[in-house]
């Protein structure tokens, strides 16, 4: 009779106990962090362990993975790690035509602009695209330099007043960029399904 009961309180912890997945692996710490924090706010058990490089996965049971993914999705975690200027130039050839390194530069431009933008409290993800016509400078009509900010925002945020701040910061970032030319689209989020 005891060797039954033991047995059956042992399948019981077992059944108690559930697996460990990986949610994120190949996480810088900051962003390993921030991932933990955001879960444990909201009650889901987490930790973290060292992965290769000086990475960290985050670690979370397996039923609570589904709610663990939506819940970074809403909260745009982890960050989209943006290439930085130094990143997008560097050299892989000789030689690099003018246009390659007006494309890199109107990129690093973009994914620079992209980057201050997601830092604003409530932007969950943010994309900036520049275009910087090739003019030439002996011509009449010159093309003028026009950029399409599309921003996600948190459900519970109200990014619309800092629109006009959004647009002055690609402005000033942007040589030769009129205000009229910046076009800011925010898309809000649902809110979270109720517990």
């Amino acid at each position: 009779m005891k060797k039954l009961s033991f047995m059956l309180v042992a399948s019981l912890l077992l059944a108690g106990c559930d697996k460990e997945t990986t949610l994120h692996a190949g996480l810088e710490e900051r962003q390993a962090n921030l991932v933990m924090a955001a879960l444990l706010d909201d009650g889901i058990g987490c930790h973290k362990v060292p992965g290769e490089e000086g990475t960290w996965a985050v670690m979370v049971a397996e039923s609570k993975f589904a709610e663990a993914v939506n819940l970074l999705e809403r909260q745009g975690l982890p960050r989209r790690s943006h290439q930085g200027i130094g990143e997008v130039f560097k050299k892989t050839g000789m030689i690099s035509s003018p246009s390659e390194e007006r494309i890199r530069f109107m990129d690093a431009l973009a994914q620079d602009i992209s980057r201050t933008i997601s830092q604003i409290e409530g932007v969950v993800d943010a994309r900036v695209h520049v275009v910087l016509p090739e003019n030439d400078p002996f011509a009449r009509n010159a093309l003028p330099s026009s950029a399409a900010v599309a921003i996600r925002s948190r459900w519970d945020c109200d990014i619309t007043e800092h629109i006009p701040a959004i647009k002055g910061l690609v402005k000033n970032a942007i040589e030769g960029l009129s205000y009229e030319k910046i076009v800011v689209t925010v898309f809000r989020d649902s809110p979270p399904p109720k517990k």
